[in-house]
């Protein structure tokens, strides 16, 4: 499944949002192909500015958290994964911050705003903090809590994957 979202803001910028579940090598194929056969399918969000340099305001933002909660209404064995990038720079306000920290507290902020403003107590977003060899990635898990379990599979197989070797 792939499944690809244009937004566009008050001020023009353009978003694209997508969907899918096409393997990306985020997550080890071993953790997929135990989730498979569980039932579960890992849906990778992919999220990018294509146009347009504004700060994200609260109506794309709810935008995006309107996308990924239908899908997650449509998808009841789903989860959702999230990789907060470096490539494309994010205007902030926050200097202090490396880019995929940034992303990691919006992209939260983002969907524990949009959980609680619609009651879905079901769904959980685990942040995964990766301590790489050069620099610090954050990684999203986005799931029911019947789900938990699952979640916290792809967690470990974050950590065991991507951590910098312990010396």
């Amino acid at each position: 499944m792939t499944e690809v979202y244009t937004l566009y803001s008050e001020n023009g910028d353009e978003y694209k949002l997508q969907f899918t579940t096409e393997r990306s090598n985020l997550i080890a194929d071993d953790i997929l192909d135990y989730l498979d056969q569980a039932g579960i399918e890992v849906v990778e969000i992919g999220l990018g500015r294509v146009k347009g340099e504004s700060v994200t305001g609260h109506r794309m933002l709810g935008q995006i958290e309107a996308c990924i909660a239908d899908l997650l209404q449509k998808h009841p064995n789903v989860v959702l994964s999230y990789f907060c990038d470096f490539i494309n720079l994010v205007p902030s306000t926050k200097k202090n911050l490396t880019v995929q920290e940034y992303r990691s507290r919006l992209f939260s902020a983002m969907f524990k705003r949009y959980i609680s403003l619609n009651d879905l107590d079901d769904i959980c977003d685990h942040e995964v903090r990766i301590e790489g060899v050069a620099e610090t990635f954050y990684f999203h898990v986005i799931y029911r809590k019947e789900h938990e379990v699952y979640a916290e599979m792809i967690a470990d197989g974050q950590h065991r994957d991507f951590d910098k070797p312990e010396e």
